[in-house]
């Protein structure tokens, strides 16, 4: 195969050109400036003792877009060389008679500016960096590279791996160091034709690009029916061939980084790291793998299945005491079908790659546990418990209805597998009027960024009697489903709001950067307002906004009117549901003290949940009085999706 390398050049306006003759320029064909191709830099080596001149200086064709059967004109004999500051230059002859002189009046009225060398390699030097970080180097023959790299665009096109590990099995082994460029110095090389074209891709040199010096070049001998015009002499300096590779190399290894950077950013997402080292050796942009990496990102989220196919009948016989009564005994014989779902719930959970919680020891309860309609009892002096009535309940409904975040309309995303990143838009694309029908429209891009999920665990401790371990009705279980409960959705709903994002919390709403504020001092109802003027210039306010508090801050505001002498409170209602200013209004004691929090909770805001209950038990919590101590862990985070969706207050008097 041939190679091709482009140039610009640059004619000076001629009106005395008479129709029928030919023109006559010098152009710069080549010069050393380096070339980023795919599967390396590519140097080209302009000295006389590099480039065979002889083929082109007898009278060499000169084409048009490297096509053969385009013929305009030739290049004059004798006139190509290689010159001192190591471009390659000479002069052709541009035929009228080629297309009745249509090529020669798109050059002389700047229209037609590129060219293209077409050559051939015979030896090549390949410079790299070896796994040490020593420089190398090899020099192998131009025929050799010629057929791997042809073979290797026919198959396997843009494929960096493959094309180097295919040049390596037919010259020998290379210990290149990994993600290093590498730079091909071609040290003989032949030009076969130059070309006039139309679209470049290296447009360093050309027409008009003479060299610097005071002695014009010795005129050649042309036809006498040809006449030569005078180029434009551009303000030219000696090229510095180590500068210009210098800076080829950086500007690769700026891509690396780039690139590598991006990966490592997103290295606990699954593939990322794989893409990253792919786009690196495939020689991809930085923009083109970014938008691969966000494509590839915003199809993860896969959901896994976490029922048994338990049916409603075994779902009521489980009992959650019976499991924690054999855990504490170390004894699983009269437990063999809570132990026979606990490791059904594991094996699936291994299979869709979601990592255990706890001790490794403790055991599962099945989602149809938790979502069956158990026994609710009454208790009698508190010594025993009867089973009266039946009511659908679930651990799940149970903490959620627990939860604070529930009322406040948050989302939950459930039986989550690995890490989960969710695209969001963190600047808008802009519209434009048209002022008429040809006015065109000014690109802008959307500003596009990550919300990130990563497994973390709650717990919630749970003391239970030896007594009531014996209990294997329902209502037993219910009673300690409830207790659990009622702690984790406390939890949650304090890292929802408060997580620092350290210590194992998630990040919640008053830790996350970029969330508005209101001054808390001698709150009012000019104050009340600028929450939701803040969340406004987001495009966040809507109906489900709410405010969130304190139950004394609650209770402060129902003392305060809107407008003074009225019965106009601020919050209208008592301290744990109210409305300020219609909207809904929650007091809790999840909150910090002192502190307010007003937002669009369902659309700012996501919860999300991996996997199932894990329950692990201390059976010497308390030895003596025979309390066992029972852990329930359960893997969720928190991620704010839009901070502008978000005021907050603090210190609020």
């Amino acid at each position: 195969m041939s190679f091709t390398r482009e140039l610009r050049f640059d004619a000076k306006r001629d009106d005395s050109l008479v129709d029928g003759q030919d023109l006559v320029v010098e152009l710069a064909f080549a010069s050393a400036v380096p070339y980023e191709r795919w599967w390396g830099i590519e140097v080209l080596d302009c000295t006389p003792s590099s480039v065979r001149l002889d083929r082109i200086n007898d009278s060499g064709a000169l084409l048009f877009n490297h096509d053969w059967d385009a013929l305009r004109g030739h290049h004059v004999p004798g006139s190509v060389r290689a010159d001192a500051d190591n471009v390659v230059r000479g002069n052709v002859s541009i035929s009228w008679a080629a297309d009745e002189g249509k090529t020669i009046k798109l050059v002389t009225g700047g229209h037609l500016t590129k060219t293209s060398t077409g050559y051939e390699i015979h030896q090549i030097i390949e410079q790299t960096t070896a796994k040490s970080g020593e420089k190398i180097e090899r020099t192998l023959d131009g025929q050799l590279f010629d057929r791997v790299l042809t073979r290797c665009n026919r198959e396997a096109p843009g494929e960096l791996t493959v094309f180097r590990r295919a040049l390596d099995a037919a010259a020998g082994a290379f210990e290149r160091a990994a993600n290093e460029p590498t730079t091909y110095r071609v040290t003989d090389w032949e030009i076969l034709e130059n070309s006039l074209v139309t679209v470049p891709a290296d447009t360093s040199v050309g027409l008009g690009r003479s060299r610097a010096s005071n002695e014009p070049p010795a005129e050649p001998e042309t036809n006498k029916s040809s006449q030569e015009i005078s180029m434009t002499q551009a303000v030219e300096t000696t090229v510095d061939v180590a500068a210009i590779e210098r800076a080829a190399v950086a500007g690769a290894m700026s891509r690396i980084t780039e690139i590598r950077a991006m990966g490592k950013q997103f290295k606990d997402f699954e593939g990322a790291m794989a893409m990253a080292d792919a786009a690196i050796d495939a020689g991809m942009p930085v923009a083109d793998f970014t938008k691969q990496l966000m494509d590839h990102i915003a199809t993860k989220g896969i959901k896994w299945n976490p029922a048994t196919g338990m049916k409603p009948a075994d779902a009521q016989r489980y009992s959650i005491t019976k499991a924690i009564r054999a855990m504490v005994e170390g004894d699983w014989s009269n437990a063999g079908f809570e132990r026979e779902m606990s490791t059904d719930v594991e094996q699936r959970m291994k299979a869709a790659g979601i990592q255990r919680s706890g001790t490794g020891k403790g055991f599962f309860i099945p989602i149809e546990v938790q979502k069956r309609d158990m026994l609710v009892g009454t208790a009698a002096n508190g010594g025993y418990m009867v089973g009266t009535e039946l009511r659908p309940s679930e651990f799940v409904e149970l903490m959620r209805a627990e939860q604070m975040a529930t009322k406040l309309g948050v989302r939950t995303l459930t039986s989550l597998v690995g890490n989960l990143d969710i695209t969001k838009q963190t600047g808008a694309s802009t519209a434009y009027w048209l002022s008429t029908e040809t006015t065109a429209i000014t690109e802008s891009q959307q500003t596009i960024g990550i919300v990130q999920f990563r497994p973390k665990t709650v717990g919630a401790l749970v003391d239970v009697t030896r007594l009531l371990q014996m209990q294997a009705t329902p209502d037993a279980d219910m009673l300690i489903s409830e207790d659990m409960a009622i702690q984790i959705a406390l939890a949650r709903d304090y890292a929802l709001i408060n997580g620092s994002g350290t210590g194992g919390q998630p990040t919640g709403i008053l830790a996350t950067s970029g969330i508005g504020s209101v001054v808390g001092t001698s709150l009012d109802y000019a104050k009340l307002i600028e929450f939701q003027t803040d969340v406004a210039a987001a495009n966040a306010l809507s109906a489900d906004c709410a405010y969130v508090t304190t139950n004394g801050v609650a209770g402060l505001l129902k003392q305060r009117q809107r407008f003074a002498s009225t019965d106009t409170p601020l919050w209208d209602g008592n301290v744990l549901e109210g409305k300020v200013d219609g909207f809904s209004a929650f007091g809790t004691p999840q909150m910090a003290a002192a502190t307010a929090l007003f937002g669009n909770f369902r659309r700012g805001v996501l919860q999300a949940e991996w996997g199932v209950l894990e329950i692990d038990v201390n059976p010497y919590a308390n030895f003596a009085a025979a309390i066992s101590s029972v852990r329930a862990l359960l893997t969720c985070d928190v991620g704010v999706r839009i901070p502008g969706a978000f005021s907050a207050a603090a210190s609020i008097t």
